[in-house]
Protein backbone atom coordinates (compact mmCIF):
# COMPACT_ATOMS: atom_id res chain seq x y z
CA UNK A 1 0.00 0.00 0.00
CA UNK A 2 2.81 2.80 0.91
CA UNK A 3 5.00 1.34 -2.03
CA UNK A 4 2.31 2.45 -4.38
CA UNK A 5 1.23 5.88 -2.48
CA UNK A 6 5.21 6.52 -2.77
CA UNK A 7 5.01 5.63 -6.36
CA UNK A 8 1.73 8.00 -6.98
CA UNK A 9 3.35 10.70 -5.09
CA UNK A 10 6.83 10.65 -7.37
CA UNK A 11 4.72 10.12 -10.51
CA UNK A 12 2.59 13.39 -9.36
CA UNK A 13 5.47 15.85 -8.70
CA UNK A 14 7.50 15.17 -11.13
CA UNK A 15 4.76 15.27 -13.63
CA UNK A 16 3.82 18.69 -11.86
CA UNK A 17 7.43 19.74 -11.89
CA UNK A 18 7.88 19.39 -15.82
CA UNK A 19 5.08 20.99 -16.56
CA UNK A 20 5.62 23.69 -14.84
CA UNK A 21 9.37 23.95 -15.50
CA UNK A 22 9.17 24.07 -19.42
CA UNK A 23 9.55 26.39 -21.95
CA UNK A 24 6.71 28.33 -23.16
CA UNK A 25 5.41 26.13 -26.25
CA UNK A 26 4.45 28.94 -28.74
CA UNK A 27 1.69 26.28 -30.69
CA UNK A 28 -0.31 26.81 -27.93
CA UNK A 29 -2.22 29.81 -27.21
CA UNK A 30 -1.38 31.44 -23.69
CA UNK A 31 -4.84 30.48 -22.26
CA UNK A 32 -3.54 26.74 -22.57
CA UNK A 33 -0.03 27.25 -21.77
CA UNK A 34 -1.62 29.08 -18.34
CA UNK A 35 -4.13 26.40 -17.90
CA UNK A 36 -1.56 23.57 -18.64
CA UNK A 37 0.68 25.18 -16.09
CA UNK A 38 -2.05 25.32 -13.12
CA UNK A 39 -3.06 21.66 -13.93
CA UNK A 40 0.70 20.84 -13.30
CA UNK A 41 1.00 22.95 -10.32
CA UNK A 42 -1.92 20.92 -8.92
CA UNK A 43 -0.35 17.65 -9.55
CA UNK A 44 2.78 18.45 -8.13
CA UNK A 45 0.36 19.82 -4.99
CA UNK A 46 -1.66 16.42 -5.13
CA UNK A 47 1.59 14.47 -4.12
CA UNK A 48 1.98 15.97 -0.96
CA UNK A 49 -0.98 14.24 -0.07
CA UNK A 50 0.05 10.74 -1.43
CA UNK A 51 3.36 11.62 1.05
CA UNK A 52 1.30 12.16 3.48
CA UNK A 53 -0.92 8.77 3.50
CA UNK A 54 2.35 7.30 3.37
CA UNK A 55 2.82 8.02 6.83
CA UNK A 56 -0.93 8.10 7.76
CA UNK A 57 -2.45 5.42 5.14
CA UNK A 58 -5.89 5.24 8.06
CA UNK A 59 -6.80 8.56 6.63
CA UNK A 60 -9.67 6.98 4.66
CA UNK A 61 -11.42 10.14 3.08
CA UNK A 62 -8.44 11.41 1.41
CA UNK A 63 -7.05 7.85 0.54
CA UNK A 64 -10.51 7.34 -1.30
CA UNK A 65 -10.81 10.94 -2.82
CA UNK A 66 -7.44 10.30 -4.31
CA UNK A 67 -8.38 6.63 -5.81
CA UNK A 68 -10.91 8.21 -7.21
CA UNK A 69 -9.56 10.95 -8.53
CA UNK A 70 -6.90 8.94 -10.33
CA UNK A 71 -9.65 6.30 -11.69
CA UNK A 72 -11.92 8.77 -13.13
CA UNK A 73 -8.93 10.51 -14.50
CA UNK A 74 -8.08 7.17 -16.33
CA UNK A 75 -11.45 6.56 -17.20
CA UNK A 76 -11.41 9.86 -19.27
CA UNK A 77 -7.98 9.30 -20.38
CA UNK A 78 -9.42 5.83 -22.12
CA UNK A 79 -12.63 7.37 -23.45
CA UNK A 80 -10.09 10.18 -25.22
CA UNK A 81 -8.12 7.66 -26.92
CA UNK A 82 -10.93 7.25 -29.29
CA UNK A 83 -9.25 10.35 -30.86
CA UNK A 84 -6.01 9.18 -31.48
CA UNK A 85 -3.75 5.92 -31.65
CA UNK A 86 -2.59 5.91 -28.34
CA UNK A 87 1.54 4.97 -27.97
CA UNK A 88 2.59 2.63 -24.95
CA UNK A 89 3.70 5.25 -22.64
CA UNK A 90 -0.21 6.43 -22.94
CA UNK A 91 -1.85 3.40 -22.33
CA UNK A 92 1.10 2.12 -19.20
CA UNK A 93 -0.08 5.14 -17.15
CA UNK A 94 -3.85 4.47 -18.33
CA UNK A 95 -3.38 1.03 -16.74
CA UNK A 96 -1.58 2.80 -13.82
CA UNK A 97 -4.63 4.59 -13.33
CA UNK A 98 -7.24 2.02 -13.66
CA UNK A 99 -5.85 -1.17 -12.33
CA UNK A 100 -4.24 -0.61 -9.06
CA UNK A 101 -6.45 2.06 -7.91
CA UNK A 102 -9.28 -0.44 -7.09
CA UNK A 103 -7.27 -3.28 -5.51
CA UNK A 104 -5.54 -0.20 -3.14
CA UNK A 105 -8.68 0.82 -1.88
CA UNK A 106 -9.74 -2.84 -1.39
CA UNK A 107 -6.69 -3.31 0.48
CA UNK A 108 -7.16 -0.50 2.69
CA UNK A 109 -10.61 -0.95 3.64
CA UNK A 110 -9.52 -4.58 4.55
CA UNK A 111 -6.57 -3.24 6.80
CA UNK A 112 -8.64 -0.88 8.21
CA UNK A 113 -11.78 -3.42 9.16
CA UNK A 114 -9.01 -5.62 10.71
CA UNK A 115 -7.32 -2.95 12.80
CA UNK A 116 -4.34 -2.70 11.14
CA UNK A 117 -3.67 0.67 10.07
Amino acid sequence: LRVFLIIYGLIALGTGILRVKAAYDSTLAPFEDNSHRFIAAIWASTSLAFFYLVRYPSETILFRFLMIALFIGGIVRLVACINYSPDTLIIATIVLELVPTPILWWMQARLMDRGQL
